[in-house]
């Protein structure tokens, strides 16, 4: 991004004063030149706040959104650019509407350029960007409150969250967006997870409060879909799954019970059986963690895989409950 440096305080509080202004302007569909003027701050370093930043994107993303989602797609390269150099520049900035932002840029009806591949380049760097730890404080993106877990966790587990190098631990976590994590990824999970103070206890708590929390509707900042029914939203589910993972370099009695209670509460309805799934991401990395058992937990992870065989009526789960069990009886070293 070409920035001409930040200037004096005032002159940059002034200038974000009036992006913010302008960007307003442009979402209710202002003339060409409040687009241009937009723009022009765009490219400085203003040293956005969190909290700008959080109202940037909170115009084009979400339940609150001043444009609809088609709007947005008509103005992407006048209205993002702004919001996406303040999450940039802030101190935290929202992973989740980041990452909605993301998504729609690879929308065919934007079409190709320069301009928007930077802009994809851009948001990916920011969103594989950890964030900045303040000690004794959890970053405002993990257990966020697009769902009812992230408060129901931090307001059982406030000591627990803000404890010695929980919010590193938690903030790697948040970052597994696939089923499963790469190599470089565990290692860095496992040795956060012995640098935390209380890290094994702060896993078990927060992987039983998934197995626990019931279905609801929580927020979806896809393009055109505003609200869905889920164990956890977007960045929670992100963090859930990292948890999920971490928990095997635990040693304790508890991980295998606890992992196959997520993925059986996950895997399925509200009934307890069907073929709907309260999560099947969550499900999905859980029987993935369990096929991935070693050693002394494989018998254990193969009797959770086989009692979920016999009840998770999804196809999709149920082929990858196969595939776990599959894996957990091979020889070893096979």
């Amino acid at each position: 991004m070409g920035n001409t440096g930040p200037g004096s305080a005032p002159d940059a509080r002034k200038r974000r004063e009036t992006a913010l202004a302008l960007h307003l302007r442009v979402c209710r569909g202002a003339e060409h030149e409040a687009v241009a003027a937009l723009a022009e701050l765009s490219g400085r370093e203003l040293g956005w706040t969190t909290a700008e930043s959080d109202v940037l994107l909170a115009r084009l993303v979400g339940k609150d959104a001043l444009v609809a989602p088609h709007e947005l797609q008509g103005a992407f390269l006048a209205l993002v650019p702004v919001a996406l150099a303040a999450a940039e520049q802030a101190e935290e900035f929202d992973r989740a509407r980041v990452g909605s932002l993301r998504r729609s840029a690879d929308s065919p009806s934007l079409g190709r350029g320069d301009e928007l591949a930077a802009l994809r380049d851009r948001m990916d760097a920011l969103l594989r960007r950890e964030p900045a730890i303040v000690p004794g404080r959890l970053p405002h993106h993990l257990l966020d409150g697009l769902d009812a877990y992230g408060p129901a966790m931090r307001a059982a587990h406030g000591d627990l969250l803000t404890g010695p190098g929980a919010a590193l631990l938690l903030g790697h976590c948040a970052l597994l967006d696939r089923t499963r994590p790469t190599r470089a990824w565990r290692r860095r999970a496992a040795a956060l997870l012995a640098g935390a103070g209380r890290g094994e206890e702060l896993v078990r708590r927060l992987l039983e409060g998934v197995a626990a929390q019931p279905e609801h509707r929580v927020s979806d900042l896809a393009p055109l879909v505003m609200v869905r029914r889920d164990v956890a939203g977007d960045t929670n589910t992100s963090l859930a799954r990292g948890l999920l993972w971490s928990a095997l370099d635990i040693d304790a009695d508890w991980v295998v019970p606890l992992v196959g209670a997520v993925a059986l509460h996950a895997g399925t309805g509200a009934g307890g059986s069907g073929t709907a799934c309260r999560s099947r991401p969550l499900a999905t990395a859980a029987v993935a963690v369990l096929g991935a058992c070693e050693g002394g937990r494989r018998e254990e992870a193969a009797r959770r895989l086989g009692r979920l065989a016999g009840t998770v009526r999804n196809r999709a789960l149920a082929k990858e409950i196969a595939r776990a069990l599959e894996a957990v009886a091979a020889p070893a070293g096979r």
